[in-house]
């Protein structure tokens, strides 16, 4: 994708990106946010997002593995969960699910994101595989 075209496409990324923020909640930062948007849209923007992530990590002291983490359901507080249930009960799968950016990708752009984990008993999606239905 030309400069020109990502220019003309800056308003729906970054309305994408922000519809995204609000669903995911609080541990996706808006330029993690904004790149999962652009790889969604187009894969072959991986070298401007690859390099947009290296500059922000020179800029940060943490020096973090890339790669795709679940957080811990029973640390979240009752709000969170209520709300993520709800969320999941709507959609059945996790907003970066929906998303449909493959874990290799986000490694491959350098990205290390938060994914939720899943409620006990919950069948519902996520990007990381969580739950087999059958022997592997």
């Amino acid at each position: 994708m030309s400069q020109g075209q990502r220019w003309l496409l800056a308003p729906m990324r970054q309305w994408r990106s922000r519809r995204l923020l609000a669903a995911h909640g609080p541990t996706l930062s808006d330029m993690e946010a904004w790149c999962l948007v652009a790889l969604a849209h187009d894969p072959a923007d991986l070298p401007y997002v690859r390099a947009l992530v290296t500059r922000q990590r020179m800029r940060s002291s943490a020096v973090l593995p890339p790669g795709v983490l679940l957080d811990v359901w029973a640390q979240l507080d009752t709000a969170e969960q209520r709300r993520r249930r709800t969320w999941l009960e709507k959609h059945r799968r996790t907003p970066l699910h929906r998303l449909g950016v493959p874990e290799e990708l986000i490694e491959l752009a350098g990205l290390r994101i938060i994914e939720w984990s899943l409620p006990p008993g919950c069948s519902a999606s996520s990007l990381v595989v969580q739950h087999r239905s059958g022997p592997y």
